[in-house]
């Protein structure tokens, strides 16, 4: 059976809960305006930051996808990192989401960079056509019902965070595509080394 795989980094519970809280606080800002939410929300459990997306593999290239990210990342250690931000994204006169940047720094990017060579070195395909630009997806903007809302009454929603965090690891994940949204499933944590 085939599985939907991406590597990502999680965050810690801490930090989940102070974004779901940002993500009641816009959802109340829609409300005042309109009387629907023009945004699909992330379930707080699925907040993470997509370092790559593999797509689907079969089981036994699973198992190669683990041995070549730990290969990847064996010298890796682990590095703080900001959540700078919370804006509409990607392009805010036409968002498709609501999302939080990442500081982009030459750890995080040299990470998503070695992983992204060693799976393609490697014979993989993977999602590699867009600039990887770290962030969280908080949200999906429903298009049709978004532009239902006049330019002028649609909410600002750019806020500073500034919410720090070490990371230690990556997963590897699988997502599943059910009706009530995506659920994302832990395949293996890679942890790096300590700078201790």
């Amino acid at each position: 059976m085939r599985k939907r795989i991406f590597i990502a980094i999680n965050l810690k519970e801490k930090i989940k809960n102070d974004l779901s809280e940002n993500q009641k606080e816009i959802d109340q800002k829609f409300s005042y305006i309109s009387d629907f939410s023009p945004i699909k929300w992330t379930k707080k459990e699925n907040l993470h930051c997509t370092l790559l997306f593999i797509g689907e593999i079969d089981d036994m290239e699973l198992l190669d996808i683990f041995r070549i990210t730990e290969n990847a990342v064996e010298n890796v250690e682990s590095f703080d990192l900001q959540i700078t931000d919370m804006s509409y994204g990607p392009n805010s006169d036409n968002p498709k989401m609501v999302w939080c940047n990442l500081e982009k720094t030459k750890e995080l990017t040299g990470l998503q960079t070695c992983i992204e060579r060693a799976i393609l070195n490697n014979g993989y395909n993977a999602e590699t056509d867009k600039k990887f630009t770290p962030h969280i997806t908080l949200g999906r903007i429903n298009q049709w019902q978004f532009k239902q809302i006049d330019l002028e009454e649609r909410p600002d929603i750019n806020k500073s965070l500034g919410y720090g965090f070490s990371v230690k690891s990556i997963e590897i994940m699988e997502s599943f595509l059910k009706k009530g949204g995506a659920e994302y499933c832990i395949l293996k944590s890679i942890p790096f080394e300590s700078d201790n």
